[in-house]
């Protein structure tokens, strides 16, 4: 790595650019899988629900990687309980996009880290992803660190 990075708890002032970067991650998905189309219109709420994400450190863990003010990487979290199964906690990873120009040089482990080191602090020891099956650049950065497929997710699109 030959840039500086700076980790932080996502904070108001990211929303506008974070949200740019979720954005690439949605699109990415879509072309993975039509099924995953973004819908244009849904900024306002996106925003909103960024805000509350980040408003919300009991229930989300939201960091940026940032290199000179500039946002190179997010990931956002949430903490469940789970209640038929122990352990009875886990952090699953919902959103987790690096920028092209910091792939490859350990932002998103550095980021995924951050995550370890907050679960530590809560007692959790389970983290799980979720993305979408054909995304297989997901899947092989997931399963570089160790991560294994333990649920499925089937879907079908009906006429209207």
């Amino acid at each position: 790595m030959d840039f500086k990075l700076e980790l932080g708890k996502l904070e108001e002032n990211d929303i506008e650019k974070v949200l740019d970067l979720v954005l690439r991650l949605k699109k990415l998905n879509q072309e993975f899988d039509s099924i995953f189309e973004v819908n244009e219109d849904s900024r306002e709420d996106a925003i909103k629900l960024l805000k509350g994400i980040a408003a919300d450190r009991e229930c989300y863990f939201a960091q940026v990687a940032k290199s000179k003010g500039k946002i190179a990487g997010v990931i956002v979290a949430e903490f469940r309980k789970r209640v038929f199964y122990l352990p009875p906690m886990e952090a699953r990873i919902l959103e987790i996009y690096i920028m092209p120009e910091f792939r490859r040089s350990s932002v998103g482990q550095l980021l995924v880290d951050s995550l370890y080191t907050e679960c530590k602090k809560r007692n959790i020891d389970l983290v799980t992803a979720e993305f979408p099956s054909l995304n297989v650049i997901a899947l092989n950065f997931y399963k570089k660190m160790g991560y294994r497929e333990i649920v499925s997710v089937y879907g079908k699109q009906i006429k209207k």
